[in-house]
């Protein structure tokens, strides 16, 4: 992405042009949401002649507030946990909130007047698969759980304002920039649990927690430098305009960082839209007609891919000593009317190979890296295959927990050894084994298998 990511925009044109922008980029994997209380679930109707709604955090508020006699109508935590008749009903009153949250989120599918399903405006952003890694602003685990419906296995990580915490091993930071191809889900304010500080609930907690982020101070910085190379989706933060300001600075350097980002807020206060102007960040005030608009556009990009999606069934790596085995494979796969990529026979000459092999991975429905003795071997020596290795992972991170890479090994061959020095993506998987260079009937088996299981989804998504 280009340092400088504020557009040069005419007079007349800006929205879209910027929603051009903005849709591209989501496309190409460039833009990181950053989701609120606001988008969480459906909104609770408790007033309809004003249409006064809550979101799931005030509705957690209003469930403690009716079952400890609280009647101030509290909108935030603070009000709630400083209410003197939730003083009286609750002894330990500062530590107790937390407990209270516990229960009420572990029990979201059991208490009626809860209803943690995520909403349709979160599942339709989500279901897009362009946003693997997300922020949540939110304690809640709604955006986990969506996320979980959609990819599978997800990787869950959140900054607990401790600098110990706040570490890739700790779970606290990515280590490096392929881990936002991970399907993730961040908590920038922690997540929830009966511990007091840990993650925020009061109005105290929040400056504790922004200001750590404002100072640098123990804030999860492989992340936050790969952030400045993202745009930032801001969505459901209705945040007072101050405390906006704050968050969103958080995750940001200076205010050049700031232009390229894409704020949507159903209520704005006219400071915030007239700082948002002279930042000339894109601003849109309805985010239901924004979630529709990217699911619609990202849906009709993909239609257009998926007559020609893939091009091959299988793609074979391998190294050249182990060219028996590979072509064995590749006939037996070939019998069965199967697509396959492999080297000798889908490299045209003259074709740049680095492309072709990087065409042929994407085009690709699955990937069988053959890992041998002779791989364990060239360890330490540089081999082509390995560059098909880095492609085939990568790809593979975007997939969440799709099958798309199946290891065949050969007995013997110490699958787990740091010194082969293979992806984390390979050792994941199930691997299946063979002895002889014409022992390819089960791994034959297994990717049958496996293009019919993909068969079956595709034709229902139809």
């Amino acid at each position: 992405m280009e340092e400088n990511k504020a557009f040069k925009l005419v007079i007349g044109n800006k929205d879209k042009s910027r929603w051009r922008e903005l849709l591209d980029e989501i496309d190409k994997g460039n833009v990181i949401p950053v989701i609120g209380p606001d988008l969480l679930t459906e909104p609770k109707v408790i007033d309809p002649s004003t249409g006064k709604v809550e979101n799931l955090h005030q509705q957690i508020i209003s469930f403690i507030a009716a079952r400890t006699g609280v009647e101030s109508c509290p909108r935030t935590f603070s009000q709630l946990v400083f209410d003197e008749n939730y003083r009286h009903s609750v002894k330990n009153n500062e530590k107790e909130i937390y407990s209270l949250i516990t229960q009420i989120l572990d029990n979201m599918g059991i208490i009626d007047e809860i209803d943690g399903n995520p909403s349709k405006m979160l599942m339709d952003l989500l279901s897009t698969r362009k946003f693997p890694f997300v922020i949540t602003t939110s304690f809640t685990p709604v955006v986990e759980n969506a996320m979980r419906k959609i990819w599978g296995d997800v990787n869950v990580m959140k900054f607990t304002n401790n600098p110990s915490d706040s570490k890739p091993e700790c779970g606290g930071d990515i280590l490096i920039d392929d881990d936002l191809l991970r399907p993730t889900v961040y908590y920038m304010f922690g997540k929830y649990c009966d511990t007091m500080g840990k993650y925020v609930v009061k109005d105290s907690e929040m400056m504790n927690f922004c200001s750590s982020w404002l100072a640098d101070h123990g804030v999860p910085k492989n992340l936050y430098e790969a952030l400045k190379r993202k745009y930032l989706l801001i969505l459901g933060n209705n945040y007072s305009d101050w405390l906006f300001r704050f968050v969103w600075y958080g995750l940001r350097d200076t205010p050049d960082d700031m232009k390229s980002d894409y704020v949507i807020k159903e209520k704005a206060e006219d400071t915030l839209k007239q700082f948002l102007e002279r930042l000339e960040t894109f601003f849109q005030e309805n985010p239901a007609e924004v979630v529709q608009r990217i699911k619609d556009d990202m849906e009709s990009r993909g239609v257009k891919k998926t007559a020609n999606a893939y091009k091959n069934d299988v793609f074979i790596s391998y190294s050249r000593s182990d060219s028996e085995i590979a072509t064995n494979l590749y006939n037996a796969l070939k019998d069965h009317n199967l697509k396959v990529w492999f080297d000798s026979t889908s490299i045209e000459k003259a074709a740049d190979w680095e492309a072709s092999i990087t065409h042929g991975i994407q085009d690709s429905r699955l990937f069988v890296p053959i890992l041998s003795k002779n791989v364990e071997k060239e360890a330490i020596v540089p081999h082509e295959y390995r560059v098909e290795w880095d492609i085939a992972s990568k790809l593979s991170l975007k997939m969440g927990g799709r099958t798309f890479i199946i290891p065949f090994v050969e007995n013997g061959f110490d699958f787990y050894n740091h010194l082969t020095h293979l992806p984390e993506a390979f050792v994941k998987k199930n691997a299946t084994w063979f002895t002889e260079s014409n022992d390819v009937k089960e791994i034959t088996e297994v990717i049958l298998k496996e293009i019919a299981r993909l068969n079956e989804i595709e034709s229902q998504l139809k």
